[in-house]
């Protein structure tokens, strides 16, 4: 008997506008506002307006593919707005400018705020004015000395020194690092994945994890660990898949995500879901993809919570396993 089996289809378009709740703001009509200043992620139709702010700062500014950028408007107007960049697989937050009228305000702190319900318990760096570091610290971040930065962001204030400017690099990080694992933490990796108690999960040999992982790199894919120091606590896979429509770029799929049973309800899956989103896009994917079996209102819930939304049903059909 032909058995077909339905299941949730979750997806998120690449580049699509976010929001989150930031405290000392309240929802007024799905927009958040601070008097009458309202915080949301930009469109590529804000990007004349950005463009003009950041003119009277003296600086040009462009939609990089990597970026999100988040703004503050007033009577829609634009008057403030902070870039959240994801480089060499690094959060950075780049150029936080407010309009001089609206300084004094609480406009940049909002911003900031914004931007850190969207990264959650990831680790971001930023390069600032030693005068600005008091701000950033009220958001979770700390100085950075030495060679502890990547090193694009060393070689970057470095240039800004050359150029006589004296910034600092700073760090929020809550002791939790997500990234790209290597081949040596592949085994690792699958003993967490044999944590989901399916009945397809086969152990392999070091010789066909190699195979697979070889594969999943080869076209374009990316597994992830979150690490507590040297502990990787969590994995998820993001895989890369070429695409006849929209105009060639192609989607991805995420897939294992799993978080160890003692580190569960932390807010580790819910950081892995937006390496992978960012990732993704990094990649020029025009839409990212995951399925799961689970209806509940509390799964739902999260997902939901991380960007992802139950816009389709699919219709799935195991092969090569009992149906």
């Amino acid at each position: 008997m032909l058995l077909t089996k339905l299941n949730v289809y979750l997806r998120i378009k690449i580049g699509s506008p976010t929001s989150a709740l930031v405290s000392e703001i309240y929802e007024f009509n799905t927009m958040y506002v601070v008097s009458s200043i309202e915080m949301r992620e930009a469109t590529d139709a804000d990007l004349p307006q950005i463009q003009k702010l950041y003119a009277n700062w003296g600086h040009t500014f462009a939609f990089l593919l990597n970026d999100q950028t988040f703004i503050a408007e007033s009577n829609g107007r634009i008057i403030g707005a902070i870039r959240l960049a994801f480089e060499e697989a690094t959060f950075v937050l780049r150029s936080l400018f407010v309009h001089e009228e609206f300084r004094a305000q609480g406009v940049a702190m909002a911003l900031l705020k914004f931007v850190d319900i969207e990264l959650g318990l990831a680790e971001a760096y930023c390069l600032t004015l030693p005068e600005k570091e008091g701000l950033f610290a009220r958001v979770g971040f700390q100085l950075v000395r030495g060679l502890v930065a990547p090193d694009f962001i060393t070689s970057r204030k470095e240039s800004l020194r050359e150029g006589n400017q004296e910034v600092t690099i700073m760090k929020r990080t809550f002791g939790l690092e997500i990234r790209p694992l290597s081949a040596r933490d592949l085994r690792t990796a699958m003993d967490l994945i044999y944590e989901i108690e399916l009945p397809e999960n086969i152990k392999f040999d070091e010789n066909d994890i190699r195979s697979i992982y070889s594969k999943i790199i080869s076209a374009g894919g990316v597994v992830f660990g979150a690490y507590r120091g040297s502990r990787m606590v969590g994995t998820c896979t993001l895989n890369v898949c070429a695409n006849l429509s929209w105009s060639g770029r192609p989607y991805g799929i995420v897939e294992n995500i799993v978080v160890t049973k003692s580190e569960r309800d932390k807010g580790i899956a819910k950081s892995l879901l937006l390496f992978a989103r960012r990732m993704a896009e990094s990649k020029n994917c025009c839409k990212i993809f995951l399925m799961t079996e689970h209806r509940d209102l509390e799964t739902a819930s999260f997902y939901k919570s991380a960007g992802f939304f139950d816009e389709r049903i699919t219709y799935q059909r195991k092969l090569g396993a009992e149906q």
